[in-house]
């Protein structure tokens, strides 16, 4: 039954990780530092998915057959999967909480440069990767956030936040890019704009529709805390 535990704990430490190509940087897993997450209702369905997958793989795993510490990672990772499926189905953050897609977009630049763990050329190119996917992130999120459900305070801190990214791309990024060959920096630069164009067109959808549309209760409220 350990011997069972732990190769159905190997497959989940390496197959998670994709779900959120960003966090898997910031965890150290770079197979995804060229990709970026999805946000859209077909991701959520995905991660529903995976995490429902996972829970009946482990119900069919006897924890009292299991050594000790087996046992503590068995109940780590089945609340891990139950957390998930609260925040998606009963949470719903991803409907009234813009503050977790400024954190996502910022993220997705800082994870890659913060550290040296490749190679400079390669990290800015997993950057050019990400900012070529700038349109299709921020599209999701405007079609998946409910501006009724949004509480004032969150949308008012996500104006405040959102050009973040630009600092991170203005400071972290940009001044490398004379170093690359020049198809590379051609690229880079290309992606800069795109990115920066994004972040302001974003920008200007909170300020416009989102803030003025928000409606929201921020409380948690008793029975879902």
């Amino acid at each position: 039954m350990d011997k069972q535990f732990e190769a159905l704990a190997g497959r989940y430490v390496d197959e998670f990780p994709a779900l959120s190509p960003v966090s898997a940087t910031s965890l150290g897993d770079h197979r995804y530092d060229d990709a970026l997450d999805e946000v859209g209702e077909a991701a959520r369905r995905r991660d529903v998915r995976f995490a429902n997958t996972y829970l009946e793989r482990l119900a069919g795993i006897d924890p009292a057959k299991l050594s000790r510490a087996n046992q503590v990672d068995h109940a780590l990772l089945k609340q891990r999967l139950e957390t998930q499926l609260w925040r998606i189905e009963e949470l719903q953050e991803w409907a009234w909480n813009p503050l977790s897609y400024t954190g996502l977009a910022g993220g997705a630049l800082y994870g890659l440069m913060a550290r040296d763990f490749a190679p400079l050329e390669e990290r800015l190119a997993g950057a050019a990767a990400r900012l070529e996917a700038f349109p299709r992130l921020f599209e999701q999120i405007r079609a998946t956030l409910v501006p009724a459900r949004v509480p004032k305070i969150h949308a008012e801190t996500a104006i405040k936040q959102n050009r973040g990214a630009l600092s991170i791309l203005d400071n972290m990024i940009a001044p490398h890019a004379a170093s690359l060959p020049p198809a590379a920096r051609a690229r880079l630069e290309r992606a800069m704009d795109t990115g920066r164009r994004e972040i302001e067109a974003h920008q200007e959808w909170l300020a416009s529709e989102l803030l003025p549309n928000a409606g929201g209760e921020f409380r948690m409220g008793a029975a879902r805390y």
